[in-house]
């Protein structure tokens, strides 16, 4: 039997503690541990751009139309967003992700893209700990931000990394760490210049949300 959605008093308590107090919220399993993500089969999972993910590339390829500039991927797994973006005559692009089954599967899955790519194999926490180079925009999709506890500044780091954008395709309720996107956002400077709730209407089910940041100034 799946687990019950959190009632509106949860969400509100669990948004009080991950914000004010995150020290005092449990670390989540299962999907936020690097043990899943190289047990998750990639071989064959992740293909093709759904219209969630279309709706994405399409506000990266308005935003930046400037095939050279950089561009980073943050939990790009087996690249098919990366391959995308390749295809589309992108060559500065970055990724980041835990498994490195999914980036070894990148290679036979996306020889072209994969090869003309930067790519790291860390977690979020360790990748924006270090050198991280800037780039122009930030994108994430899935269950990728939200796995990150919230006792680590996630949303500052990746700012310091964004020079003018950060898009998501994100799920904004019902796990287990519910930020307030635009007030940390707006904290580091950049305000959300664009919000679709679906993503995309061709595919309501999905339940994620299309959101783009942009650096004030």
């Amino acid at each position: 039997m799946a687990d019950a959605k959190p009632t509106m008093f949860e969400r509100i308590t669990r948004r009080f503690f991950c914000t004010f107090l995150p020290f005092l919220v449990r670390r989540q399993g299962g999907a936020g541990t690097r043990e899943h993500w190289e047990r998750h089969p990639t071989a064959s999972a992740f293909e093709g751009i759904d219209p969630a993910s279309q709706a994405q590339m399409d506000e990266i390829v308005a935003l930046v139309p400037d095939r050279a500039a950089a561009i980073l991927d943050m939990g790009c797994n087996v690249g098919r967003h990366l391959d995308y973006l390749y295809r589309k005559g992108y060559r500065n692009l970055r990724g980041v992700d835990w498994s490195a089954a999914a980036l070894r599967d990148m290679a036979s899955r996306y020889p072209e893209a994969h090869a003309a790519s930067k790519l790291t194999c860390a977690s979020f926490e360790d990748f924006l700990s270090g050198d991280a180079e800037p780039v122009e925009l930030v994108y994430t999709r899935g269950a990728t931000f939200e796995l990150v506890h919230p006792s680590f500044p996630l949303i500052r780091r990746v700012c310091r990394v964004a020079r003018q954008y950060v898009v998501m395709v994100i799920s904004e309720a019902g796990h287990a760490y519910p930020r307030f996107w635009e007030y940390e956002f707006a904290r580091e400077g950049f305000e959300l210049a664009h919000l679709r709730r679906p993503a995309s209407v061709l595919a309501p089910e999905h339940k994620v949300s299309l959101m783009t940041f942009r650096r004030l100034g």
